[in-house]
């Protein structure tokens, strides 16, 4: 899912709370929830391009899905089962075909009807070559997906529609493919929606809310569906988002209940306040644990990073105890691993410094050699700081940092454009699904590197290691963990794309009129369908 800045994050900025999200007028009897997202926006709310941290908590409450998580907290949350589809699929005996049964009475908020072409379009948009959608990786294993992303089909013959059933089939058997299926990426959409490079960001949703309007910049409204069939809650008539909203306005907004809640995150500063007032858990102020990393990408497409040993030595020189500490009270622990602790396969192997830089080490492996690494980030405040430890880290090595920051939307665009001339990426990262094919694969397998939205930033590309990769996602049960433990620890001490950073947690505040929270697990954020409005 989804990268986020500074993590789970504190994007953070200068406007002011748009009238927009003003509180409805004297009278009004609109339950509007006014939502912040902290100097940050969301590129795409089209199903097809939208894969941030904050655009897939939104894309929950549009979503329409064959397969889909429940509206539950705990464990039963991260458990997938059907929405659409009567049941879970009847699956071949080669483990290659899947057939669902769609279910009948669903709408899209303009009306019309929820066919299962309308769960094979939502493929077709995410593998067709004109958009470049980052979700393509996922689904390239259906049968005919390779000559319909290369332009040479008009169908996408692996999945094919008689009455109301769906049959998709992958060319071998995947023991994550269902849960690929309950990704945003495979909403429901209407059969004739058009295939845009630049997104389609008001649409009809089939879920209990949708995308009503979507001004850059400014705003995203999301209403609630009058036409929706299901039987998730709909106990509010809009959502209203604020973008670029500042951080510590956001907060007293809040606190003061002029807003409801911050989409992006909190001052680093706020959450021993909290924690002293609210308690941890108890009724506004809530900490859980999550499945992310927070990294730096080593471009190695670049001259610096090309040389592995350099990869390893700024690995050995970041102060990874420093970086955590600027996420405040209760933010995270250091890591140097590619899998978090929550995810099956991690095996604690202590690779690099986990409590002080090792300088030494770090100069042996550059062996006098010094340089110059453009570093791009975001420019909150969470991950100036950062910037800045990264900086001085890397000053005692001999590598000169070039800090570049800039908002959430334009620095997830500008780092996944093949050819950008940076060396450097600090950016955080929310599993899409619990398994460790979304942290290895996803993220730095080959054919996660396109012109645009890459998702591999390091634009590693190594033939034997993408070949292990394929090795490990084929398996299942014990030995796809033993596989991917063992690849974790031989890319991060071996290879070093990644540099990483530090495992986090979520924490959210709400304003006092919001009740009924709920955290949704496999989200990480959350559960907007469960709000309600005291």
């Amino acid at each position: 899912m989804r990268r986020s800045l500074s993590l789970l994050a504190l994007a953070l900025g200068t406007a002011l709370l748009a009238a927009s999200v003003a509180p409805a007028g004297p009278g009004s009897n609109h339950r509007i929830l006014r939502v912040n997202m902290a100097d940050s926006d969301i590129n795409y709310m089209d199903p097809a391009l939208n894969y941030d941290f904050y655009g897939w908590q939104l894309g929950f409450v549009t979503c329409l899905k064959l397969l889909n998580y429940p509206d539950k907290s705990g464990a039963a949350g991260a458990r997938i089962g059907p929405e659409a589809a009567t049941a879970m699929p009847r699956v071949s005996a080669d483990g290659r075909s899947y057939t669902f049964n769609v279910r009948k009475g669903f709408r899209f908020s303009d009306g019309s009807t929820v066919t299962p072409r309308s769960f094979v379009r939502s493929l077709e948009r995410v593998l067709h070559p004109k958009t470049a959608s980052p979700g393509a990786q996922f689904y390239a294993d259906i049968v005919g997906a390779d000559a319909f992303i290369a332009g040479k089909a008009k169908r996408l013959r692996g999945a094919t529609v008689a009455g109301d059933r769906i049959t998709i089939r992958i060319t071998k058997p995947a023991p994550d493919f269902l849960a690929r299926l309950g990704m945003n990426f495979t909403c429901a959409v209407p059969e004739n929606l058009p295939v845009d490079p630049k997104g389609v960001n008001v649409l009809p949703g089939a879920g209990p809310y949708y995308v009503a309007a979507k001004t850059s910049g400014r705003s995203i409204v999301l209403k609630r569906n009058p036409y929706y069939g299901g039987t998730r809650p709909q106990k509010l008539d809009e959502i209203r988002v604020t973008v670029g909203v500042d951080t510590n306005q956001s907060y007293l907004q809040v606190k003061g209940g002029e807003a409801d809640y911050d989409l992006a995150g909190l001052p680093p500063s706020a959450h021993a306040e909290l924690t002293s007032k609210y308690g941890i858990n108890r009724g506004r102020y809530f900490v859980h644990s999550a499945n992310t990393i927070q990294y730096i990408a080593l471009n190695t497409s670049r001259p610096l990073f090309a040389d592995v040993r350099a990869r390893q030595a700024v690995a050995n020189a970041i102060d990874r105890p420093a970086l955590v500490r600027l996420w405040g009270l209760n933010g995270g622990s250091p890591s140097d691993q590619l899998l978090p602790p929550g995810i099956a396969g991690y095996r604690d192997a202590r690779i690099y410094p986990l409590d002080k830089p090792n300088v030494t080490k770090a100069l042996q492996l550059l062996g006098g050699k010094t340089g110059k690494a453009v570093l791009y980030a975001g420019n909150d405040p969470v991950s100036k700081s950062s910037v800045q430890v990264i900086q001085a880290n890397l000053k005692r090595i001999g590598i000169e940092v070039e800090p570049k920051v800039f908002t959430f939307a334009v620095v997830i665009e500008k780092a996944g454009r093949q050819g950008e001339p940076f060396d450097m990426f600090y950016i955080g990262w929310f599993a899409d699904y619990a398994d460790p094919y979304d942290f290895i694969n996803v993220l730095l397998h080959g054919r996660a590197i396109s012109k645009t939205n890459s998702i591999n930033t390091a634009y590693w590309n190594d033939p034997e290691y993408n070949r292990k990769m394929d090795a490990a996602a084929r398996l299942s049960g014990d030995a796809r963990y033993r596989a991917y433990g063992a690849l974790d620890i031989d890319i991060t001490r071996n290879a070093s794309p990644f540099v990483i950073a530090m495992n986090g947690t979520t924490r959210e505040f709400i304003s006092e009129r919001v009740g009924c929270y709920s955290y949704q697990p496999a989200w990480g954020q959350m559960n907007l369908a469960l709000v309600c409005l005291k």
